[in-house]
């Protein structure tokens, strides 16, 4: 994979002001400087959590008409156990007065592309564990519209599973990079990407 500094991105200083207690400000200001390079107006967040990232986005991205955000209903077991106290009471509250924001309460892998719709950038934080990034990864694809973006966080995290997704992914020849000193991959999507390994595949253990 291709090292990109926060410099490179435009990205060097943390965004101000408050963010979610899973992105420190320079991961936000990363995620903003490479959501903006593909100027969305459709994104989807897999895990919004209390939806303070997605309000911080919205208050920054003019071009953003609809933010989706997908989260599990409360009282959900993980996958992970090292996830269990990652559910939020309430999903999405922080960003709920934008009239942009729309909240979707399900989980992930039981969702298909007919369940959403098309859109620039997606944002996956989630569920870590690696059936999950690659479900939620290979229906991102296909959702992207012409020339768009994916982001993933806790790539580089050795308590969870997003890693060794991504490598698989990588070695099926998806060209994601990661961003040095943080927990971000990314990828740009082109509408001439050649097809996406099946939804729902699961990968050798």
């Amino acid at each position: 994979m291709r090292k990109f500094t926060r410099a490179e991105l435009g990205a060097a200083v943390p965004l101000a002001g408050p963010t979610s207690k899973y992105l420190n400000g320079y991961e936000t200001a990363i995620l903003l400087a490479l959501v903006r390079s593909v100027a969305p107006r459709t994104m989807i967040e897999f895990g919004c959590n209390e939806g303070i990232t997605a309000k911080r986005l919205l208050e920054n991205l003019p071009t953003l008409q609809k933010y989706i955000g997908v989260d599990v209903p409360y009282g959900n077991t993980p996958t992970l156990s090292c996830q269990i106290n990652e559910t939020p009471i309430s999903a999405g509250w922080y960003a709920a007065d934008d009239p942009r924001f729309f909240y979707l309460e399900a989980r992930s892998q039981m969702l298909r592309t007919g369940h959403l719709e098309p859109c620039d950038a997606v944002f996956i934080d989630g569920d870590h564990s690696e059936a999950a990034v690659l479900h939620e990864s290979c229906l991102a694809r296909r959702l992207i519209r012409g020339t768009g973006i994916i982001v993933w966080h806790d790539f580089s995290n050795p308590a969870v599973e997003v890693t060794q997704a991504l490598n698989l992914l990588h070695d099926e020849g998806w060209p994601i990079n990661y961003v040095e000193n943080s927990w971000l991959a990314f990828m740009r999507v082109e509408k001439s990407d050649g097809p996406a390994r099946q939804a729902g595949h699961q990968t050798r253990r």
